[in-house]
């Protein structure tokens, strides 16, 4: 038996864009922190800009289901640009943000273990930064993103 939709989720698709965010969304059953009907756990709160139409979407799912064209990454050359949404606190972030934010990416550049000041935090230090959170305040992102970041940002 399928649940009713609840008043805090909506569809939207193209040409029209969800008027609850700042950013032009669109999305499947949405909710107001970004999570959709493909991905709906306490961590899905980020929604990612695609190149193709220059719109936010919680998944590449959403926007295969919300466009009529195949999705394109957000360019490596414009990572400097705003490209994601924290559906928690509705900061943009731009791409490199967002990347360097992955603990992937520390981890690649040698600044694993910094607190948020950039200065070294030991084990169990409560100023560290979880991995995969937003910057600006620090809600947890989902880690298992990092499998597929090819969908959505040029490698």
């Amino acid at each position: 038996m399928a649940t009713r939709p609840t008043d805090d989720r909506r569809t939207t698709t193209a040409p029209a864009t969800d008027d609850r965010f700042a950013v032009p969304l669109r999305g499947v059953a949405v909710d107001p922190e970004t999570r959709c009907a493909h991905w709906d756990s306490a961590v899905d709160v980020v929604a990612l800009r695609f190149d193709c139409c220059e719109a936010y979407y919680p998944c590449a799912a959403c926007h295969d289901a919300a466009t009529d064209h195949e999705a394109a990454p957000w360019p490596r050359d414009r990572f400097d640009e705003p490209a994601v949404l924290c559906g928690v606190c509705g900061a943009t972030l731009t791409a490199r943000e967002y990347l360097d934010g992955d603990g992937e990416a520390q981890r690649a550049s040698g600044s694993e273990g910094q607190s948020p000041s950039g200065n070294r935090a030991s084990p169990g230090d409560s100023r560290a930064k979880p991995d995969d959170a937003c910057p600006r305040c620090d809600a947890a992102f989902n880690p298992g993103c990092r499998a597929h970041r090819d969908r959505y940002f040029e490698a």
